[in-house]
């Protein structure tokens, strides 16, 4: 297998933590300080709460994809992790902006609602309401 020694150890400790939600809040909080508390909330879910079972039940597919090729992959495993890294990214892009890159999207609503594009602004907001709730679902690639 072309993975190092290294990536079995870090996955094998990830595995036994005790501490993963807080962990990961911690992380993600000295990582991006600006970032409010409710979006740190939903990243550590993405990330570690929900997010880690999603990628080991993933990999549990795999492997027993390999042992009976008959029954076919189970497509819910890979939605579910794909849901978690969707809205992962999402909040990637979003969390260094913090508080301040929220504003400045507030600040651009309101200049859309001013020149009259309510429709515009209508979207925007629940797109943007969306990717704060980090509920997005992943493109369709089909």
């Amino acid at each position: 297998m072309s993975q190092k020694p290294a990536t079995w150890e870090l996955v094998a400790a990830l595995a036994q933590r005790q501490d993963l939600a807080e962990a990961a809040r911690t992380a993600l909080q000295q990582r991006y300080p600006d970032a409010p508390p409710a979006m740190v909330d939903t990243a550590t879910f993405h990330v570690a709460i929900d997010g880690v079972g999603a990628a080991f039940d993933w990999l549990a597919e795999v492997e027993r994809f390999l042992r009976e090729p008959r029954q076919g992959f189970d497509g819910g495993a890979t939605w579910h992790l794909l849901y978690h890294l969707y809205n992962w990214q999402q909040f990637q892009s979003l969390l260094p902006d913090g508080r301040a890159g929220m504003l400045e999207w507030v600040g651009q609503a309101k200049q859309m609602l001013a020149e009259g594009d309510s429709e515009a602004v209508s979207e925007a907001l629940k797109q943007l309401e969306a990717m704060l709730q980090g509920g997005l679902q992943p493109p369709d690639f089909k």
